[in-house]
């Protein structure tokens, strides 16, 4: 009995020992891929029948049941162990299991030993877990490649466990054990194959699936795109190749002497048995087929190619081809990194006809589909070696296909269903990638027509969009107000946009945020874009910016690096109210004192000399608009008459002015930022408040405020011409009545006084103030008296909202009530700015630099300068001629909402019928409910005559529009929205209205009867 009593525990340490061999020995993983998977993995990867291989061999449920299944043989020997040896060191039963489970199973045991060790002890487990963690990320920083550092923490936390098992434990068996376990583990890891490593450079990603454009390269991602959206895109694989690009840099140039890369035989099975047919063989590099760099034929493209050792020839070629000297050229001019080549294998279409077509035209982004074709495959017409048909489609208009396709002169190799396929493509393709025009590569295999490539025309950039920028400052824009406001308008973007992106901006150059093309104000869709995308937006916002599209909701994961940055946005946005009336009473208000007491001054001394007075003494104000009938006052004025006997003006008054000038566009860069600032928040309120415009008592705001009391005083008058006659009232007796009226001319005088700084376009200092043209504003009077007096929206302060609506309200009245008041200031000191111009100009004028009242304008605010600064004897007269010209004839042409690349396309002016030949429906923003039928009247400026019961086409809708817009039966406008100033207009006073209607003072034409939908919004031509 006391020889038994040690042979017993022996036997059963002996058995469990056997047990847990025999256990490590089962292919547990094996079976659990083969039947959920249907793979055999010692014939797939690097043969390691392991969990990581298990996942990406078999897929994600046969990798779920392997981790299970290793799982419990790691859990379980440990609690044999200590069931039956509480005492011994348990972890010494992974030894055989890991063992068995190399030698046997083909496992690397990692699962099971981290597991068994975390049933053995918590904190040994932790603590080696850690360790390994932090040598990954210093193994990282040093080797910056994943799998390298990735291999290399795992065996350091392989080694550093009995080390742990020490300092926890403090047990001289144990710690033997795990060392023995940890030497093991590392040795195995060693000697294996890397399964993770080799799935990214040998793993074939399917066109089938969501591709990363740095990993798979743009034409890849581009084309699978595409086909993940139904385009006939052929079936394609991509083989990354992450390990063997590095060290290719020492062969550069030298191309053909690289070594070839090792391609497994399984990888070359795998793509035999996916396409059974010939094969072309496509490079897919980072930064090819990018937005701005094509990469065109800097890298190769083998096909056809049949046999497996062609197939391996072309990928390693085409891998060779990414260190030819000229590819490498190319990178370092276009300042592209060295990264990596990713090769594209798919099935060689037998093209009878190929080619490729751009979906604009690639000089001016012009209305052409340009399509060249050849017999044969596409790669004859991208090689340039033989001329190739040339077809251009125009889509200048809604014409039917047919239409177009009969004046194109069509080529026995193409047939017109072919190009009619071909244009409907190039126009899906180009409206699939947000509106960016596209290269694109295609062939027709008697069939369908392939795309073969897709790519943004690098040339056509960047991308210029009307859609903000057309409410902004609208219409033909002379050089100075350009040279004033381009600056403001970009520096405060810019500095918003720092706020945001924080150090991500610093290589944007925000001075290229807008331009003028064609004399009209277009922004930066391209920067916008990049902006957009590194803030975390959708991609509709670049539809948005160049198809007018609604935004799309960003994404979380995206926008989650931007919340910082967007946080500082809204504590500033939050703060605004308080930081502006800071800036109302410190800075705005006694600036419009110092500028009014200037005026005043002016005046004074100006009457004192006896100079620019008319017949009573008045100053007046602009003299390209006389007033010799003038029967009333106009307060304020200060710019003499250019024509006057007056002694000659030195440069010491000029040198004043321009200070003045320079004093109010500082002033002008703060109420700037707040006139960005304001709206906008103002509509993120609105739309998180759902507050309706409805709500909102415009009655501060300054179109709604003059228009009010423009009609206020056009009932007195009225009422003052119905007491004299019960007869039906005419314009001369309106007019006579006001002429007698001293009661009434003052108060039209105090009316011009208070609204006179506003004009048709506020951001315009080049266009004339109300208080310059006061004969307009009587004529617009007499007219509003002419009518019924127009109940307006008084009565909204009888509004009945429940308490939840009043406080939504709440939450947007104020800052409501802050944007009018901006509004104002920053009108206010436009105004100023125009008129200290003026007296600059009338100057000029008396020193013959100029010849005739508004010349200044024409000239940019930095030749201003230098002609002051210098006092040198100047001409302008060559240059401001030429401006002028070339304003006039772009005020009239068409202007497309979107300019690709810096060069407006060539257009030609369309009628309406062709235009809308279709359905003669044209399809804008509905802005005010109502539906009228009338006849056009084209209105290009405020002062039009409309005569009775017109519909009044305008190019845009600023304040100064206001009086014109209330003689209208209905609105329409070429831009603007729901907010515009329109809008508002017509919702005050219930004028039917629809916006966003495209060159619609262009397309109309006087008389034309039409049906206005605000409520629909549309127009639709009667006749």
């Amino acid at each position: 009995m006391k020889l038994e009593i040690p042979f017993m525990p022996l036997l059963s340490i002996a058995l469990l020992l056997a047990a847990s061999f025999a256990l490590g020995a089962l292919p547990l993983t094996r079976w659990a891929v083969r039947l959920l998977g249907g793979k055999d993995l010692r014939r797939l990867g690097t043969g390691n029948v392991g969990v990581s291989a298990a996942f990406i061999h078999g897929g994600k449920l046969a990798g779920i049941a392997a981790v299970l299944a290793e799982i419990a043989r790691g859990i379980l020997p440990v609690l044999a162990g200590r069931f039956w040896f509480p005492d011994s060191p348990a972890i010494a039963l992974l030894i055989p299991l890991v063992a068995a489970r190399y030698a046997i199973a083909r496992g690397g045991g990692v699962t099971n030993a981290v597991w068994g060790l975390l049933v053995f002890s918590p904190p040994v487990a932790l603590s080696s877990g850690i360790w390994g963690l932090l040598v990954w990320g210093l193994a990282r920083r040093w080797w910056q490649k994943g799998d390298r550092a990735r291999l290399f923490a795992s065996r350091c936390g392989c080694l550093c466990t009995p080390i742990w098992v020490w300092v926890w434990r403090q047990s001289l068996p144990e710690f033997l054990a795990a060392a023995g376990l940890g030497v093991l583990l590392a040795a195995i890891n060693l000697s294996q194959g890397d399964d993770m490593a080799l799935s990214k450079s040998e793993k074939l990603f399917s066109l089938d699936d969501s591709l990363d454009a740095a990993i798979c390269g743009d034409k890849a991602a581009r084309l699978s795109q595409l086909k993940r959206a139904n385009f006939n895109v052929p079936s394609g694989w991509i083989l990354l190749n992450e390990s063997g690009i590095g060290h290719r840099a020492s062969g550069i140039g030298d191309g053909g002497n690289a070594e070839e890369l090792s391609i497994s035989d399984a990888l070359i099975e795998n793509l035999k048995s996916k396409i059974q047919n010939r094969m072309i063989v496509r490079s897919s590099a980072a930064g090819e087929d990018g937005d701005f760099s094509s990469a065109a034929g800097q890298y190769q493209t083998i096909g056809p190619v049949s046999t497996e050792a062609e197939l391996i020839d072309a990928i390693n070629r085409c891998r060779q081809s990414y260190w030819t000297s000229e590819a490498v050229a190319y990178r370092r001019e276009r300042q592209l990194p060295d990264t990596q080549m990713a090769v594209l294998i798919q099935p060689y279409i037998e093209g009878k006809v190929a080619g490729v077509m751009f979906s604009r035209n690639p000089l001016d982004g012009g209305y052409q589909i340009i399509i060249e074709a050849l017999p044969g495959g596409a790669e004859s017409v991208v090689g340039g070696q033989v001329t190739p048909v040339h077809l251009e489609v125009d889509f200048t208009g809604s014409e039917t296909l047919e239409q177009n396709l009969s004046e194109i002169e069509i080529s026995s190799i193409i047939d017109k269903k072919i190009i009619a396929e071909l244009v409907k493509q190039a126009q899906a393709i180009e409206a699939f990638f947000h509106g960016i025009p596209q290269d694109i590569e295609w062939s027709w295999d008697g069939e369908k027509v392939w795309i073969l490539q897709s790519r943004p025309i690098t040339n056509l950039q960047p991308f210029w969009t009307r859609t903000i920028a057309a409410e902004v400052i609208p219409g033909a824009i002379r050089p100075l107000t350009w040279s004033i406001n381009r600056p403001l308008t970009c520096g405060v973007w810019g500095e918003i946009f720092r706020v945001v992106l924080g150090e991500k901006a610093a290589h944007l150059n925000f001075n290229e945020t807008a331009t003028l093309l064609g004399s009209h104000a277009y922004f930066n869709a391209t920067l916008l874009g990049e902006i957009f995308r590194m803030m975390g937006l959708p991609e509709q916002g670049l539809e948005f910016l160049l198809r007018g599209q609604k935004m799309g909701k960003p994404p979380l994961g995206k926008i989650l690096p931007s919340l910082p940055g967007l946080w500082r946005l809204v504590r500033r946005e939050r703060a605004l109210n308080a930081e502006f009336k800071g800036d109302r009473t410190s800075i705005f208000l006694p600036a419009i004192e110092s500028l009014e007491k200037s005026e005043k001054e002016e005046g004074r001394r100006k009457r004192e000399e006896g100079r620019g007075k008319n017949e009573e003494g008045i100053l007046i104000p602009n003299a390209q608009f006389p007033m010799p009938n003038a029967q009333f006052p106009i307060p304020h004025a200060q710019c003499p008459m250019p024509h006057a006997q007056l002694p000659m003006p030195n440069y010491q008054d000029l040198r004043k002015l321009l200070d003045k000038s320079e004093q109010i566009q500082e002033w002008l860069k703060p109420i700037t930022y707040y006139n960005i600032i304001g709206p906008i928040g103002l509509a993120i309120r609105k739309a998180i408040f759902r507050v309706p415009d409805e709500w909102l008592d415009n009655e501060n705001a300054p179109e709604i405020a003059s228009v009010r009391a423009l009609q206020q005083l056009a009932d007195k008058l009225r009422e003052a011409a119905i007491s004299e006659s019960e007869e039906t009232i005419s314009t001369a007796q309106l007019t006579r009545v006001f002429a007698e009226s001293s009661g009434l001319q003052a108060e039209f005088s105090q009316w011009l006084d208070s609204y006179g700084y506003l004009s048709e376009v506020g951001t315009d200092i080049a266009v004339a103030t109300w208080r310059e043209q006061p004969e307009v504003y009587q004529k617009l009077l007499v007219n509003m008296a002419l009518k019924s007096a127009v109940t307006n929206s008084a009565e909204k302060g009888k509004l009945s909202l429940t308490f939840w609506q009043k406080w939504r309200l709440d939450k947007c009245r104020e800052r409501a009530i802050v944007k009018n008041e901006i509004s104002e200031i920053y009108a206010r000191l436009l105004a100023d700015l125009r008129w200290t111009f003026l007296a600059i100009e009338a100057c000029g004028l008396e020193m013959q630099v100029f010849q005739e009242p508004g010349d200044i304008f024409y000239l940019e605010f930095g030749e201003i300068q230098q002609w002051i600064r210098s006092g040198a004897s100047v001409s302008f007269q060559e240059t401001i001629a030429l401006r002028r010209d070339r304003l006039l004839a772009d005020r009239d042409r068409p202007i497309p909402p979107v300019v690709y690349g810096n060069l407006l396309p060539n257009s030609q002016k369309r009628s309406i019928e062709l235009a809308e030949s279709a359905t003669n429906i044209m399809q804008g923003i509905p802005a005010s409910i109502g539906c009228v039928e009338g006849f056009v009247k084209i209105c290009r400026t405020a002062n039009t005559d409309l005569g009775e019961s017109a519909i009044a086409v305008v190019p845009y809708t600023d304040a100064g529009w206001a009086p014109l817009l209330l003689g209208a039966t209905a609105i329409i406008a070429e831009v603007g929205g729901q907010l515009s100033h329109g809008a508002i207009i017509a919702r005050e006073y219930k004028i039917p209205a629809v916006m966003n209607i495209a060159e619609a003072t262009t397309r109309l034409r006087d008389g034309q009867k039409v049906r206005v939908d605000g409520y629909l919004g549309t127009v639709e031509l009667l006749e």
